[in-house]
C-alpha cells in the first residue's frame, strides 16, 4: 500500500491529488492521510471533497502508526520490521522537482510533500479533468459576471498577499512592477483586454490598480473562495502569481490560445529548478 499525506490549501491539494492518482494508476492500492486537517486552521481544511465531491479512502490510526516512525515503543518497532514498513516514510526531497524513481519499484510507502511538477500530472491529466468538475454557480453575482464575460477578451489577475507578505521563500516576488509589466504585455498582445482581479487582499488591489478600470471580484469569502479559482478558469487569459491557486485556475482553462503570464521566479531560492511549475508555454516576466 502507498499513502499520500494531504496538507495545505486547495491548490496544494490538487497537486497532491494528481500525485495520488499517479501512484494509484501505477501500483493500485493507495490511501490518503487527512488527519492533519483535524487541527489545521489555515485555509478551509480538506476541500477536494467539499468542492469536487472526491472521497478518498483513508488510513486508520493503526496504519498511520505502522507507516510512520513516530511511536518508538518496542511493539511498534517490531511490527514495522515484520510488516516491512520500517523505512516507508518518504519525504519530498526537492520542491518543484520530479522523482521518477518513485514509480519504478512497488514498495510500502508513506509520501509527504507537495509534488508540484507537471510530470506527476501528465499521466493522469484526462482522469483529473473528468473528476475535477466545479459545482454550478448558484448566485446572482457569479451569473452576472459570467454573462458579462461572454465575448470579451478577459484576463484573470491573481494577487496573493496576506500570508505571502514577508514570507522568506515566497514573498516579494510578484510585486506591483511584475503586475504592471504583465498588464502592459496583455494590452499589447490582445484586442481590448478586460482585466478581472482576484486576491486575498482585494481592497489593496482596488487602490493599487484603480487606473486600469478593471473588475475586482470582492464577494467570495474564505468559505467559498474556490469560486475565484472557478472564475479564473472561465477567463480567456491569465496573469498568475507564484501560487498553486492561480496555477490551477489557468490549468482548468483548456483553450490552446490562452496566454499565461508567470513570474520568472517562483521562490526566493535560485538553486530550485522551476521547469515543472513554470511551463514552457508560459510567458515569464
Amino acid at each position: 500500500m502507498t499513502i499520500v499525506k494531504f496538507l495545505g490549501g486547495l491548490g496544494n491539494q490538487l497537486f497532491q491529488y494528481a500525485f495520488y492518482l499517479a501512484l494509484q494508476k501505477t501500483f493500485g492500492n493507495t490511501k490518503a492521510d487527512l488527519a492533519g486537517y483535524d487541527s489545521y486552521t489555515l485555509h478551509q481544511g480538506f476541500e477536494l471533497e467539499r468542492v469536487f465531491g472526491i472521497k478518498l479512502p483513508q488510513i486508520n490510526d493503526f496504519e498511520r502508526k505502522l507507516y510512520l516512525p513516530v511511536d518508538r515503543q518496542w511493539l511498534w518497532r517490531k511490527l514495522r520490521q515484520v510488516c516491512g514498513t520500517k523505512h516507508s516514510y518518504w519525504e519530498e526531497r526537492q520542491l518543484f522537482s520530479f522523482d521518477e524513481s518513485i514509480f519504478r519499484e512497488k514498495a510500502k510507502r508513506y509520501y509527504w510533500g507537495y509534488w508540484q511538477h507537471i510530470n506527476y500530472i501528465r499521466p493522469v491529466e484526462d482522469e483529473l479533468r473528468r473528476r475535477l468538475i466545479f459545482p454550478p454557480f448558484d448566485d446572482e453575482h457569479h451569473e452576472k459576471l459570467l454573462t458579462w464575460m461572454k465575448g470579451r477578451n478577459t484576463v484573470s489577475v491573481h494577487i496573493r498577499r496576506g500570508d505571502y507578505i514577508g514570507d522568506p521563500l515566497l514573498g516579494g516576488i510578484c510585486d506591483t512592477v511584475y503586475y504592471k509589466r504583465a498588464i502592459d504585455y496583455m494590452e499589447l498582445e490582445l484586442h481590448n483586454p478586460e482585466f478581472i482581479f482576484f486576491s486575498n487582499d482585494i481592497d489593496w488591489c482596488k487602490k493599487t490598480f484603480a487606473a486600469h478600470h478593471a473588475l475586482f471580484v470582492d464577494w467570495n469569502d474564505t468559505h467559498n473562495n474556490f469560486r475565484d479559482m472557478q472564475l479564473i478558469a472561465h477567463c480567456k487569459h491569465h496573469i498568475i502569481a507564484n501560487s498553486s491557486f492561480s496555477w490551477w485556475g489557468a490549468w482548468f482553462n483548456m483553450s490552446p490560445s490562452k496566454i499565461v503570464i508567470s513570474p520568472s521566479r517562483w521562490v526566493n531560492d535560485a538553486s530550485v529548478g522551476l521547469d515543472g511549475i513554470i511551463l514552457p508555454n508560459f510567458i515569464r516576466l
